[in-house]
């Protein structure tokens, strides 16, 4: 005797062999549905709280020609005519322009290179540097120095300061975050590289500052040393400086203190 078919509301289902019965096919859609804007709430919920990560601008891939007088001391720079601060130079990855300028000081030059930028504070990133006794460049390229080329004489006052000692190239904008524990290792690597130490520190209104670190005497600080405490909340003592525009703390590593 042949076996009677099943009726139209059977909820039995094999998923090989559609179509799904009604009951089961209503179960399912209302669960996709529900599933669907569950998930759109979940994404709406973590935009809304997600925390906006500060970065700058790396012109990454973008070679442009900027003109200039060369600062060694204590970090590389270079004096740019219009321009109120110098502009620091680092070289390609995870290295100090300090062998590329070498000898170069207070002479005029052409920087090829990638633009570094945050906050109005600028870097360049070196591909190639030429002086004016270099085939093809026109001798008449020297700009002004920007005016601002020494420590200022009302500066030089003892301060004790707090915040995050970072590299300056990945924070200025070559790494999003350039900053926090996630990024100390590349920190690490950067600062033992001759890239310019700074302390990046907040106020309680929240307004922010890079200020550079240099030693006591105004020179370069001992890569090794600051590597040490990339990316730690640190507390120091030393006399705060203008410098070719920038805020410059003179310290001693050995006093640095870690904060909890």
């Amino acid at each position: 005797m042949p076996a009677s078919a099943p009726p139209p509301d059977d909820a039995f289902y094999i998923g090989y062999d559609p179509p799904m019965p009604g009951p089961i096919a209503r179960v399912v859609r209302r669960a996709v549905a529900g599933l669907v804007v569950a998930g759109v709430a979940g994404v709406g919920f973590i935009a809304l709280r997600h925390r906006v990560i500060a970065g700058g601008v790396f012109e990454f891939g973008t070679v442009r020609p900027v003109a200039g007088v060369v600062v060694e001391r204590p970090y590389p720079a270079l004096r740019v005519a219009g321009r109120s601060a110098a502009t620091l130079l680092v070289g390609p990855g995870k290295h100090g322009a300090a062998p590329l300028v070498h000898g170069l000081t207070d002479r005029a030059v052409i920087v090829d290179g990638q633009r570094i930028s945050r906050d109005g504070n600028e870097m360049l990133e070196i591909a190639t540097v030429r002086t004016s006794e270099t085939p093809g460049v026109s001798p008449g390229v020297s700009p002004e120095v920007a005016p601002d080329v020494s420590p200022d004489a009302s500066s030089g006052a003892l301060v004790t300061l707090r915040g995050e000692i970072v590299d300056s190239k990945c924070f200025l904008g070559v790494m999003v975050p350039g900053q926090g524990k996630t990024h100390r290792g590349c920190a690490s690597l950067c600062l033992r590289g001759g890239i310019p130490p700074a302390l990046f520190v907040e106020d309680a209104a929240g307004a922010s500052r890079l200020v550079l670190l240099v030693s006591p005497a105004g020179g370069a600080l001992a890569p090794g040393m600051v590597a040490d405490h990339a990316f730690e909340p640190t507390e120091m003592t030393g006399r705060l400086e203008r410098l070719d525009g920038w805020w410059v703390l003179r310290t001693d590593p050995a006093r640095w203190r870690r904060l909890d």
